[in-house]
Formats: structure tokens, sequence, C-alpha cells
């Protein structure tokens, strides 16, 4: 997003409507690798928490997660991308 784009709502829009739509979908488990200081206003933890790490090099507070339904197991392990990631 270019910086005249910023702080206008837009990114918290659509990650809100991003995990309404995986709550809607019967997701538990949401990830997310981006910037530290953003994700946590959603409910992000480090994916550490829940034993879940990346494939790659990645620094700790990177690698969020969030637990739809806290109550719910969620898996652990290390994350598998698909192909087209080429990770």
């Amino acid at each position: 997003m270019v910086p005249s784009a910023q702080d206008r709502g837009a990114g918290s829009a659509v990650i809100r409507a991003a995990l309404e739509a995986a709550r809607a979908r019967g997701e538990n488990l949401v990830l997310a690798l981006g910037h530290p200081a953003y994700y946590p206003r959603f409910g992000f933890v480090p994916a550490s928490r829940f034993g879940i790490r990346a494939p790659f090099g990645v620094p700790d507070e990177a690698m969020m997660a969030l637990a739809l339904t806290p109550d719910a197991p969620v898996p652990s392990g290390t994350i598998r991308y698909p192909a087209a990631f080429g990770v």
C-alpha cells in the first residue's frame, strides 16, 4: 500500500473480513507472517505459543497465530506451504 493510502482503516477492514470468513468456514486457526506490532491488535500472538513454527528462518514474533475458538485444540508443528509459494 502506498504511504498516502495508509492509516485509513483499509488494512484493518481486510483483516477483520478475513477473520470473519475463516470463522464462517469453521476454521479455528489463522496464521500470519507479518509485522509484530500490527497483528496483535486483532488478537494474534506468536505462533510458537501453540508449538507452531515456520519452515524457514523468521523472527519468533513475526510468525503469529490466532485461535478463533480458544477452547478448541489447534495443530502444532512446522507449517507446510503449498508448492505455489516456492517455499
